[in-house]
């Protein structure tokens, strides 16, 4: 990550997760300590950081609050980068940079899939870039960890309807970051028999089960069971079959 974040000599870089200390500790070593800032939300891991680096003679701007923040004090930044997982780029990490800045996250979803983003601020004030791929994974920030799911529903109910969708897509890695796109309040679940529960947290969301994903095809239709008063992510299904 720090190769793609494309450091050059005299760039101000805030970091997001400062963990260990490790990778604060290898870019104060190529910018040296004034230009970095590293924020981490933890008070015990900041702690334990900023005694890492202190024992490595490095002694950066270390920041103990939500990264999701930024720190605007010491911007604008050249770069940023992030060692957490993101669901989307908080507004404050496109403020911040200097026009050309640039932004290095993970972008996570709830389904478990994720991609590393290399994004350039522009001058009015947005950004864009690519996906950088390589499946990179990186737990999420504390902030946009889901909810807990409480009671799972009885796929067994009633009420239960049958929906047929593209449901053996999401073992793929790709398709799934893709779903989450579509259904960003779903979460994956396998449980007992081997089944595949979705179970989508927007209000009104439907609840679906999928079973057996057979050896079909990735992006074979087969059969499952819907409760709720709407499928759940409906436009998601046309989705994955036209990918």
């Amino acid at each position: 990550m720090l190769e793609d974040l494309e450091v050059k000599d005299g760039m101000r870089v805030l970091e997001v997760g400062t963990g260990t200390g490790y990778s604060t500790a290898l870019l104060c070593h190529r910018l040296g300590d004034d230009l970095v800032t590293s924020v981490e939300v933890d008070p015990n891991v900041a702690t334990r950081a900023a005694t890492s680096l202190a024992q490595t003679g490095h002694i950066p701007h270390l920041v103990t609050a939500d990264g999701l923040a930024g720190h605007l004090e010491n911007a604008p930044y050249d770069r940023i980068i992030a060692t957490c997982g993101v669901r989307t780029i908080p507004a404050a990490w496109i403020a911040q940079p200097r026009p050309g800045g640039q932004i290095l996250a993970t972008l996570c979803g709830w389904m478990g899939s994720s991609e590393l983003a290399r994004l350039t601020v522009h001058q009015d004030g947005t950004a864009s870039g690519r996906l950088l791929g390589g499946q990179v994974s990186f737990m999420l920030a504390r902030p946009q960890v889901p909810p807990a799911l409480g009671m799972l529903p009885d796929t067994r109910d009633s009420s239960e309807r049958e929906a047929v969708n593209g449901a053996d897509a999401l073992d793929d890695w790709t398709a799934r970051f893709v779903a989450q796109i579509a259904a960003p309040k779903a979460q994956r679940l396998q449980v007992s028999g081997g089944e595949h529960l979705l179970v989508d947290l927007d209000p009104g969301g439907g609840r679906e089960r999928v079973t057996d994903y057979g050896d079909e095809g990735l992006f074979a239709r087969v059969q499952g069971r819907c409760r709720g008063p709407v499928p759940l992510g409906p436009r998601s299904h046309d989705r994955a079959d036209r990918a």
